[in-house]
């Protein structure tokens, strides 16, 4: 898995001018599914209503949320499709837990990336058009 690191390209897509390639690349990973391994509930406990089990992995001291872009990707990380849990990326990246929480996408893959809290919190704005600058006209 890649990790992005503040000054790395993905961290710059939030800044002013970001890179055409890094945009493009976040616009397509803000608008897709995003498959979230979950893990089987106690017997006789229940999540509140609306609430995900977010799974969390660590890796060098930083903490990751682990997604999957495709069954796949999910399969080959040893997880089973059928539990996983679907949800916009935009949506989670919109609700982002915590500063110091990463998103690992499809991180056991050789093309897995890591993004900084800052950069996901940023997709929503991407899925909407923009480019993570605030600006949604396009350049």
């Amino acid at each position: 898995m890649t990790t992005s690191t503040p000054g790395d390209a993905a961290a710059d897509a939030t800044a002013a001018g970001p890179d055409p390639d890094t945009a493009a690349v976040l616009r397509d990973l803000a608008t897709s599914i995003a498959l979230l391994p979950q893990a089987p509930q106690p017997e006789g406990e229940e999540q509140p209503e609306g609430a995900i089990a977010l799974p969390v992995i660590e890796q060098e001291g930083r903490r990751y949320i682990p997604v999957f872009t495709s069954e796949e990707a999910l399969r080959s990380a040893g997880a089973d499709p059928g539990t996983a849990l679907r949800i916009p990326i935009a949506q989670l990246a919109a609700n982002w837990p915590s500063d110091d929480m990463w998103l690992a996408v499809n991180p056991a893959s050789e093309d897995g990336l890591g993004l900084p809290p800052e950069v996901v919190r940023s997709l929503p704005v991407f899925a909407a058009g923009g480019d993570g600058t605030g600006d949604t006209q396009p350049r």
